[in-house]
C-alpha cells in the first residue's frame, strides 16, 4: 500500500482518488469546506489549501512523506502566466525537497491549432503555448523526476460529448477517458518511470459528428470531411506498451 496524494481534488483527481483507494491510502486537497466534508466521509485525508492565495498553506510533513503526488491543479493557456506562475510557486514551496514520484497532469492544450499529427516530441519548443510550457518547464525544474501527462479532452461518467452544443462538427477529436488516465498513472508508478512526457490521448479520432451521432443514434457514420490536429500518443506507446480501455470516443 502506497500513500498517495491528490492536489486539487476536482473532477478527475476526485475519479483518480477512487481509483486508488480499494489499494492506497488517500490525501486530497480542495478550497472547499463541502469537499471536505465529502473527502473525509470517504475515508481520504482531505487537507484544505488555496495554492493561488497561499490560504491554509504551510509546511506539512505529512506530505513530505507520502510515496506519490499527482497534481491535478487546473491551468488554462488563456489564463494570465503570472497567476499561474504564482499558483505553481506556492505548490513547489509547498512540496518543497519531495523526492519521489510527481505527475503533473498538463494539457495538449501546449500544442498549436495545426493540420497536423503532432507527438511529444516532433515540434519546436517555440510553437508550443507558453503558458502551459511556461508551467510544465517550472516544475521540471524544480523536481527534475516529474511526469509531464499531457491530457486530451477529459471524458467518461457524466462528461460526453453529446451533452454539449457542439462547433465545427467535422473537426477530429483529441479525447481521453478518465479510466484510462487512472491505469496509465498506475502503470508508470508499478514500472517507475520518471521524467517522463506523455500525451495521454484515445488511439482514435473519429469527428465530433461521428461522436454525437453515435451516442444519441447509434449510427457509425463515415467520415467524409473532417479537419483538425490529431495528438498521438508515441513516446506512451513506445515506453509502456499500454492497451486502452476505453481507445473510442463515440463510446465514451
Amino acid at each position: 500500500m502506497k500513500k498517495i496524494g491528490i492536489i486539487g481534488c476536482g473532477w478527475l483527481g476526485f475519479r483518480m482518488a477512487k481509483h486508488f483507494f480499494s489499494t492506497h491510502e488517500i490525501f486530497a486537497t480542495t478550497t472547499s469546506d463541502d469537499k471536505i466534508k465529502m473527502l473525509s466521509d470517504l475515508s481520504f485525508q482531505a487537507f484544505k489549501i488555496d495554492f493561488d492565495t497561499g490560504e491554509f498553506l504551510k509546511p506539512n510533513e505529512i506530505w513530505k512523506n507520502l510515496d506519490v503526488i499527482i497534481i491535478t491543479i487546473p491551468f488554462s493557456k488563456s489564463a494570465d502566466f503570472e497567476v499561474l506562475k504564482n499558483r505553481f510557486e506556492n505548490l513547489s514551496s509547498f512540496l518543497k525537497n519531495f523526492e519521489k514520484p510527481i505527475f503533473l497532469m498538463s494539457s495538449i492544450g501546449v500544442y498549436p491549432q495545426i493540420e497536423e499529427e503532432i507527438s511529444e516530441t516532433n515540434l519546436d519548443e517555440s510553437l508550443l503555448n507558453p503558458n502551459i510550457f511556461g508551467i510544465e518547464n517550472l516544475m521540471k525544474k524544480n523536481f527534475p523526476q516529474i511526469n509531464i501527462l499531457r491530457l486530451g479532452g477529459l471524458m467518461g461518467d457524466d462528461r460526453y460529448l453529446s451533452k454539449y452544443k457542439i462547433k465545427e462538427p467535422q473537426q477530429i477529436v483529441n479525447h481521453i477517458h478518465f479510466e484510462d488516465i487512472s491505469r496509465i498513472v498506475e502503470k508508470i508508478i508499478d514500472e517507475n518511470l520518471q521524467s517522463k512526457t506523455y500525451n495521454l490521448v484515445a488511439p482514435l479520432h473519429p469527428t465530433k459528428q461521428q461522436v454525437v451521432d453515435f451516442q444519441t443514434k447509434n449510427i457509425e457514420a463515415k467520415i467524409e470531411e473532417s479537419f483538425g490536429r490529431k495528438i498521438i500518443s508515441t513516446n506512451l506507446e513506445n515506453d509502456l506498451k499500454y492497451e486502452f480501455l476505453h481507445p473510442d470516443p463515440r463510446k465514451f
